[in-house]
């Protein structure tokens, strides 16, 4: 993983050497994101669950501009089941690049207010899935999740300076279980991240 990251850096570095692009910026990033998977059936709840993630971003562009950005990012969450069990917590580790088009509100020298949405890819490269026989919980083994899932990214950004806070909230688009029964699984979440532009 950490091998991915360091060529996507490396990568977008020798974009910036190749041309001078307008409004061309690249950086590290991180953040907190809270999540929860929604389900559709009714003997199970979804809570809240946290956790931090990291990555690196760039952006093209002045007024409207385009963000693609490559991040570390572990998504899941908790359930509560109806018949008394223990909760069920699941987590997976994924690699998610969001492709933002993005729009400054307000653009001055030091300051600018942006907002954005746009889809991200998702690839689940871990699973973490815990051992259980409760007969109302569908997911019994890694398999029951799909590998990758797609989602819509929407939120606002403030720069001030060299840093950039975004605020954004993603939406899962598809089903992310893959078993045998009929149920569906989607992956919601609300991140804040601070990034630097290193150019």
């Amino acid at each position: 993983m950490k091998k991915l990251l360091f060529a996507i850096i490396i990568l977008f570095c020798m974009l910036d050497s190749q041309a001078q692009i307008p409004g061309f910026n690249i950086g590290p990033k991180i953040g907190y994101n809270t999540r929860k998977l929604s389900t559709d059936l009714s003997t199970i709840t979804s809570d809240m669950d946290g956790a931090m993630q990291f990555g690196v971003f760039m952006r093209i562009g002045k007024k409207i501009y385009v963000q693609p950005e490559a991040n570390y990012v572990i998504k899941g969450g908790k359930f509560g089941l109806s018949n008394g069990q223990p909760d069920v917590k699941l987590k997976l580790k994924t690699l998610t690049i969001p492709v933002m088009l993005g729009y400054r509100v307000i653009n001055a020298k030091i300051f600018n207010v942006r907002v954005m949405a746009g889809p991200a890819f998702s690839f689940i490269i871990d699973k973490t899935i815990p051992p259980t026989d409760n007969s109302i919980f569908p997911i019994h083994d890694k398999s029951d999740i799909k590998n990758s899932t797609w989602s819509v990214q929407l939120g606002g950004g403030v720069d001030v300076l060299d840093f950039t806070l975004d605020v954004r909230y993603e939406i899962g688009v598809d089903n992310i279980y893959s078993g045998s029964q009929d149920f569906s699984l989607k992956n919601n979440l609300l991140n804040v991240s601070l990034g630097f532009k290193l150019l």
